[in-house]
């Protein structure tokens, strides 16, 4: 339950035009309004073969997912209430504890989460016969997104919190715990940082994310058989999951004593996430939206499902309230499947549905809730150390602590820390990484000499730049789109998406010209400058402001103001009125 953030444009080629992201052959789908011009998605590099027979769905306006990082602050809440409620007593001691125990539903959360996200782009993909994301750039911005922080927070909980109660089994279990192997067998499990055992499960699905969408598109098909295979893929993983799971409790085989960790016992909740996004890519490759997301009310009376979902898991299968418990059948199944569907319910709104529409839409894009998940995946590793920390130094034993003044000093120092080490950590190891990746895209695609081709809207490369660079930028910028579409205008002005599929952020880390005053020629560019001018084509245009003329998610065109008008293809082409930050690329 990994998340990246940054994006930036510090990577560009010199004279590389800031809208070769919106005609590369790996950006997702976006839908146009009916009687659009559709441009063709030429100048793909030789080798890449589409996964869907037919042409290539529309490309226009991006599909935006701003709600997703208050999804993500839920998610990191909820995980960090739970663990701060059993140790100040509350849940063991209050009848309100049979509440605050579930909050480890906020792991089911992120695990929905990554399976919209990551999976997003490859449904994109295979539902509009573009290339799939390059795998061994998914796996590099996947390596380098999780692996640095977690090193570090795992290394300064071994050192500051004692052993015996964040220790690990010797030199051996500093492997396992630093390459996510705790867990997988029982006598490993229960060492470092306890939360992290979700990582493990994440880790695999990063593994089979790019594999599973390679078996789906063996066979060339028409969008719809594709989009019904999809759905007939997901369904089989889902049941085979639950039937696994359903075998494996209670299992004594010595070699699965730790299944709880196992992929394949988690897939009915990333298949339920993974479902949203082939949907999702279904709606916008069509330029529809279902028409109850149309409703005032729709996202309210989502999470009042959600929330009946989380009042059963809570009163119905009588699960223990400690955090660490060896349930029965019955109990685990239920565990299982209430958690998915209020994980499903929550999520629903920030998927379909305009993101100024509502109160339950306004709250996850709101400052406050973008913030929060701008740094959910420090939150997450942090808190547990945190919570130790507080606790030794007030001298006071686990259960004696006030859960709001606890609460509140833990959040605050956890927020403090997640906040330091996201700029000084992971937003610059995002950037490495998505450097790499680009490198290693570079050598492994070879451009023929003489061969270059077409740029965006038909732009030739700049004059006194290597012809190399229309093929060249489209293979490179395709990791920077946007989740669903192409790029957005980022915190330096420059058209540059989350790569491996992210929404845009709603909170603002800077302050600075507006968009409208940059070409997009990179950080410390001005309009006039040599530097700043001399990409091809129409310089990017404002952003819309929240609530004025914000399209409808998946249909864009509709109650547009203000930037929309045709794009630089000649396409119809409208944005969300958000500030977003400079990048994330997963399910945090």
């Amino acid at each position: 339950m990994t998340a990246g953030f940054d994006r930036g444009s510090g990577d560009r080629a010199p004279g590389r035009p800031d809208h070769a992201a919106e005609a590369s052959p790996g950006a997702a789908v976006a839908a146009v309004p009916s009687g659009s011009a559709v441009p063709s998605a030429s100048g793909a590099p030789a080798g890449v073969s589409t996964a869907v027979a037919g042409p290539p769905g529309p490309v226009g306006a991006p599909v935006v997912f701003a709600g997703f990082d208050g999804l993500r602050a839920i998610a990191a809440l909820l995980v960090l209430v739970v663990h701060v409620a059993f140790n100040s007593g509350l849940t063991t001691g209050n009848p309100i504890g049979v509440y605050t125990a579930r909050g480890e539903i906020g792991v089911a959360v992120f695990f929905l989460i990554s399976g919209f996200l990551l999976y997003r782009p490859f449904a994109v993909a295979h539902l509009s016969g573009r290339s799939a994301p390059d795998a061994a750039g998914f796996y590099i911005r996947r390596l380098v997104r999780i692996i640095p922080l977690y090193w570090l927070a795992l290394a300064v909980a071994l050192n500051v919190v004692s052993n015996d109660k964040m220790g690990v089994h010797g030199f051996p279990g500093l492997l396992q715990t630093a390459f996510f192997m705790q867990g997988y067998r029982n006598h490993w499990a229960i060492q470092g940082l306890t939360q992290a055992w979700t990582l493990n499960v994440e880790f695999a699905f990063y593994i089979s994310v790019p594999l599973y969408a390679w078996l789906l598109v063996r066979r060339r098909r028409t969008p719809g058989a594709q989009f019904r295979v999809e759905l007939a893929a997901l369904a089989v993983i889902f049941v085979i999951s639950r039937v696994l799971h359903y075998a494996l409790i209670g299992s004594r085989i010595w070699w699965a004593d730790g299944w709880t960790v196992w992929l394949p016992v988690w897939w009915d909740l990333f298949a339920m996430g993974m479902l949203l996004a082939v949907l999702s890519a279904w709606y916008v490759q069509n330029g529809r939206s279902p028409a109850w997301a149309r409703w005032r009310w729709s996202g309210e009376a989502c999470w009042l499902v959600a929330a009946f979902f989380y009042w059963v898991a809570s009163t119905r299968i009588t699960l223990p309230l400690t955090p660490l418990f060896v349930p029965d059948r019955t109990q685990d199944m239920g565990r299982h499947l209430f958690y998915g569907l209020f994980g499903f319910f929550l999520i629903l709104p920030a998927v379909f549905g305009p993101a100024d529409q509502g109160l339950v839409r306004r709250l996850l894009t709101c400052r406050p809730m973008a913030y929060l998940g701008l740094i959910s995946y420090g939150i997450y590793l942090w808190h547990t150390v945190v919570i130790e920390v507080v606790a030794e130094h007030t001298g006071t034993a686990a259960g004696e602590l006030a859960f709001v003044p606890f609460f509140l000093l833990v959040l605050a120092l956890t927020c403090a820390v997640s906040t330091i080490t996201y700029f000084l950590v992971e937003r610059p190891c995002m950037a490495l990484g998505r450097e790499w990746a680009r490198r290693v895209r570079a050598r492994s695609r070879p451009v023929p000499a003489g061969a270059g081709g077409p740029g965006p809207a038909g732009a030739r490369a700049p004059a006194g730049v290597d012809e190399r660079w229309s093929v060249e930028s489209q293979v490179d910028e395709r990791w920077r789109q946007e989740l669903s579409g192409a790029g957005h205008p980022g915190a330096d002005g420059a058209l540059g998406g989350a790569p491996d599929g992210e929404s845009a952020r709603t909170m603002p880390l800077r302050t600075g010209r507006g968009v409208g005053d940059r070409s997009g020629a990179g950080p410390g560019a001005r309009s006039g400058d040599p530097a700043a001018d001399r990409s091809p084509g129409p310089a990017p245009r404002p952003r819309a402001r929240p609530g004025r003329g914000v399209p409808e998610r998946g249909v864009p065109g509709r109650g547009v103001s203000g930037p929309g008008g045709p794009g630089p293809d000649g396409t119809a082409e409208s944005r969300l009125g958000h500030i977003p930050d400079r990048g994330r690329d997963d399910g945090w």
